[in-house]
């Protein structure tokens, strides 16, 4: 098989596996946790952007690795799996890692940003989450370049830390942005429009 036809395939079914489990998960908010239409738009909104996430993060490199498998003389040239770490906070910073401590902090403020639309989280949890969640990409990108003894990202703990910065930011923008909505709104007809009803009752500018 060559690289175009195994590289065709895998986009394939990683876009049938992430439409499926959308489905199953919608099916589950509508049905059995009898959530209203506009949660699961906003769900959808968050589910696209952790699958972008990944893929920037992870999917797009790592399924290098895979095609290796099925495509006999594939060059790759990663990072040996010994040279994918580093545990030291801060401590490797240079002045060109700048760039990528920033687009670090860009890439999660997404998620602090709308991970409130589509739960009851209080910011605190909202931040535990977010750290968490990169933590596991950092996890799976070193599991899987040790697997392979061989990847293309190091699993950084400083990128544990901006993203984890951005998470934080995003959660303030989630505040602030709401507490403005509902000073700007006060006069509209919010109970007319369920999507502006929603986002004027998050619960968590109330905590």
């Amino acid at each position: 098989m060559d690289y175009k036809t195994v590289s065709g395939t895998i986009n394939i079914a990683t876009g049938l596996l992430l439409g499926l489990v959308w489905l199953g998960i919608a099916a589950f908010l509508l049905l059995k946790k009898r959530k209203s239409l506009v949660h699961v738009l906003f769900f959808t909104i968050f589910y696209i952007y952790i699958y972008k996430v990944f893929d920037y993060t992870l999917f797009q490199f790592q399924s290098l690795l895979l095609l290796k498998h099925f495509v006999p003389g594939l060059m790759l040239n990663g990072l040996s799996a010994e040279k994918s770490v580093n545990l030291i906070p801060l401590a490797t910073l240079r002045l060109e890692d700048v760039k990528t401590s920033l687009l670090n902090v860009l890439l999660m403020i997404p998620f602090g940003f709308g991970l409130p639309f589509i739960t009851s989280f209080s910011m605190k949890r909202v931040v535990a989450a977010g750290a968490l969640f990169s933590i596991v990409i950092e996890l799976l990108q070193l599991i899987t370049g040790f697997m392979a003894n061989t990847t293309f990202r190091v699993a950084d703990i400083n990128d544990v830390i901006f993203n984890t910065a951005g998470v934080a930011i995003g959660s303030m923008i989630f505040v602030a942005f709401v507490r403005l909505y509902r000073q700007a709104s006060r006069n509209w007809a919010m109970k007319e429009i369920p999507v502006l009803r929603y986002i004027a009752e998050r619960p968590q500018v109330d905590k």
